[in-house]
């Protein structure tokens, strides 16, 4: 891409200069140009035109080095200007003019600021150092402090704090601050102040505690999480759907989801039946769901290289705000903290999104392959056929219009609320209260959410379908994700060559339910039902599959 200026400012100022025929001084100091600071080399000129300079005239034109006076501030032209407003200075270093200090009028200022006093800090991450201090007393005003690193300037500020970024992790620093008036006057240093940045901890920033989020810059998430794709955005998520399979494909493939007309008409009578239940598996609900899980990223931090001590972060993308979900109790333990972290991060955003056109309707149709025949139960004599039998329950059969309560195990992180069940629920069929914690924690970033409501799965079908397509997108070590696998992205290691294992839509129901579903044909019910919905809705969707292998025979679990 060209950029909009592709000269320099230096080379559009010899151009002025040679029409003009005029001669355009520029400052050889960057320090000297910043917005609103005073060029210590032109304060005695300043001092002695200070009773004498011209007032600013708006018609008049003013070349490099011209002083003026205008609203009791003394500014030198830069370069050629005209009309121009010298209090442009002061907030801009595009301004053609360079403030230089106070016009008293007559005489000289030469009265000092007195030092800043209080200087504090007030945060701290692994890259930044946030400082704060007492305002300084002037005769006639302070204009500016300058920031002082280890000796050296590294900034300035027009008010009374200042956050240093770009820092080393778990390093100490001196920080001192100079008063500066109108006239360039300097106080002395303030006391000096010691601040060391925080530890990384894999996101950095400082330790957090499990379910504490915070706001994070451009720059943070670009080192920490990788940046935010614009290919991978909420925004694209209807046009991703509508790609890989239209509204008409999908509600001829699946007319019997539960809450449709049909679905009510087949439904009604049954155990199971739930007169007021709306069209959970919608077609909307299934482009909300991908909207609405585009918008996070996941991260697992590992320290030491041990998938075992790691930490799981979720990154909002609109709001920039990560939450930390999990932690091990020994990741930050003092013996462990000098180890090397490693990170995966995965951006459910990629849903759909990734790979060729072909392998984008593949993963969709493989997806709801899965998902039907999880959802479905093999109706032979279903209208249309058994494989329009799918997507027509949102929970267990068992758990349906009773009280029956199960799925509970014991668990310090993600405890199960008395009362409550955690059976399996939504299009993936979601189990065990752990499940429901991790889950709603990324989805919410509130674990609490889910445990305390499980039921939510079964009444927002847009919910259901986004817990199914986070199980989608996340590995399991050893498994990939099925998104990977769809995608082209997974590689067998040659292990799992020697298990047979090689992408393609059976490696998907080795990852979903390998233990049992391994080794199989189509002859076997399960992995037939699986096969049968993915060959259907490819048809449908126009793609060609022969030579991929779809089913699960000679393949050993990851």
């Amino acid at each position: 891409m060209y950029s909009k200026f592709p000269f320099s400012r230096s080379f559009i100022l010899r151009s002025l200069s040679a029409v003009l025929g005029v001669t355009l001084l520029l400052s050889s100091s960057p320090a000297a140009m910043a917005a609103g600071e005073p060029d210590s080399s032109v304060q005695s000129a300043a001092a002695q035109s200070q009773s004498t300079a011209p007032a600013w005239e708006a018609s008049k034109v003013y070349v490099g080095g011209d002083i003026v006076s205008y609203e009791g501030k003394l500014f030198k032209a830069k370069w050629w200007t005209q009309g121009d407003n010298p209090n442009g200075a002061l907030s801009s270093t595009d301004s053609p003019w360079q403030h230089i200090g106070s016009d008293t009028g007559g005489g000289t200022d030469t009265t000092p600021p007195s030092t800043p006093p209080g200087l504090a800090s007030t945060a701290q991450t692994s890259s930044s150092i946030t400082l704060t201090w007492n305002a300084s007393t002037d005769n006639v005003g302070v204009t500016q402090y300058d920031i002082y690193r280890n000796n050296i300037k590294v900034g300035f500020s027009a008010t009374t704090s200042y956050t240093d970024n770009g820092l080393q992790a778990d390093t100490a620093y001196s920080y001192t601050i100079i008063a500066v008036d109108a006239a360039g006057n300097a106080s002395t240093a303030s006391t000096p102040l010691s601040v060391k940045t925080a530890v990384d901890n894999g996101s950095g920033g400082p330790f957090l505690e499990v379910g504490q989020s915070r706001v994070i810059t451009d720059a943070q998430v670009q080192a920490t999480w990788g940046g935010i794709d614009p290919n991978f955005l909420p925004s694209q998520a209807e046009a991703a759907v509508t790609a890989a399979l239209s509204k008409a494909d999908y509600e001829a493939l699946f007319p019997l989801r539960i809450g449709s007309s049909e679905w009510h008409t087949a439904a009604a009578g049954k155990p199971y039946y739930k007169p007021n239940q709306e069209d959970y598996y919608s077609y909307e609900n299934l482009i909300a769901a991908v909207r609405d899980t585009a918008n996070i990223k996941y991260k697992e931090v590992y320290r030491g290289g041990s998938t075992w001590t790691k930490q799981i972060w979720r990154l909002d993308k609109t709001t920039k705000t990560e939450t930390l979900l999990y932690e091990e109790p020994e990741f930050n333990a003092e013996w462990n903290l000098n180890k090397p972290t490693t990170s995966r991060i995965v951006d459910f955003g990629t849903f759909l999104k990734e790979g060729s056109e072909t392998n984008k309707k593949r993963e969709l149709a493989a997806f709801l392959a899965n998902i039907a025949h999880e959802t479905g139960g093999g109706w032979s004599t279903a209208p249309g056929g058994e494989l329009r039998w799918a997507l027509f329950f949102n929970e267990e059969v068992s758990y349906i219009n009773n009280s029956n309560i199960g799925y509970v195990q014991a668990n310090s992180d993600y405890p199960a609320v008395a009362g409550k069940s955690y059976h399996g629920r939504g299009p993936i069929q979601l189990s065990w209260n752990y499940n429901y914690g991790l889950i709603g924690s990324i989805i919410f970033g509130d674990k609490h959410v889910l445990l305390q409501n499980p039921e939510k799965i079964t009444q927002d079908g847009k919910l259901g379908f986004m817990t199914a397509i986070l199980f989608w997108m996340t590995p399991q070590d050893p498994k990939p994700s099925c998104h990977d696998i769809m995608v082209g992205n997974y590689v067998p290691t040659s292990a799992q060559l020697a298990k047979g294992l090689v992408p393609g839509f059976g490696a998907t129901i080795m990852v979903i339910n390998g233990s049992f579903e391994g080794n199989k044909d189509e002859s076997d019910i399960r992995v037939g039902r699986r096969v049968g919905h993915y060959l259907d809705i490819t048809s449908r969707a126009g793609v060609d599959v022969t030579g991929e292998k779809v089913n699960t025979l000679g393949m050993q679990p990851f």
